[in-house]
């Protein structure tokens, strides 16, 4: 969210842009907010304006949910369905795995089982994958066939977790 912040205190972020975080730990969005101003005003490289942060913090939400519980995909599809109406954010998807290789499986197919890999409305969906993609040749091509199981190569981006920091 470092980022995001940087670039709409910059003017460069669509006021409709929301952030939803997706992990196991049970969160309210307001506490999700708290813990991503703390970090923000710790880490940002341009000092906090709170006029922007109380607008930008409008589009930070939180989705609790187990990898494995498909249940909780559904219930984010739902909620994304929610934030597009609500925020104009026209059905846009960008999914950011920081989770481990050994989770991407689980989550791939869930996202698929729910319908998040595809767009709503005439809009997109992908998926940014950090690396490093597997510990060796097989076991890379082994996670490029689960994320090509749901998501076409034009969907999908994969980054150095270090390099990618910056611009991601």
């Amino acid at each position: 969210d470092l980022a995001l912040y940087n670039l709409a205190a910059d003017g460069e972020l669509p006021p409709a842009v929301a952030v939803v975080g997706f992990a196991r730990r049970e969160k309210k969005d307001d506490d999700f907010r708290a813990e991503m101003e703390e970090a923000t005003r710790k880490f940002s490289r341009q000092s906090v304006r709170d006029e922007i942060w109380k607008s930008f913090s409008q589009g930070l939400f939180y989705h609790q949910s187990e990898f494995e519980d498909q249940d909780g995909y559904t219930r984010l599809a739902e909620r994304l369905k929610k934030i597009d109406s609500e925020r104009g954010t026209r059905g846009n998807r960008l999914f950011y795995f920081a989770a481990a290789p050994n989770q991407f499986e689980p989550i791939i197919k869930n996202l698929k089982a729910a319908g998040l890999n595809q767009a709503p409305e005439g809009g997109w969906a992908r998926v940014i994958i950090e690396k490093p993609f597997g510990t060796d040749l097989p076991s890379a091509r082994e996670l490029n066939r689960v994320v090509h199981s749901a998501f076409a190569e034009d969907q999908t981006y994969r980054i150095d977790h270090f390099l990618g920091k910056e611009t991601a």
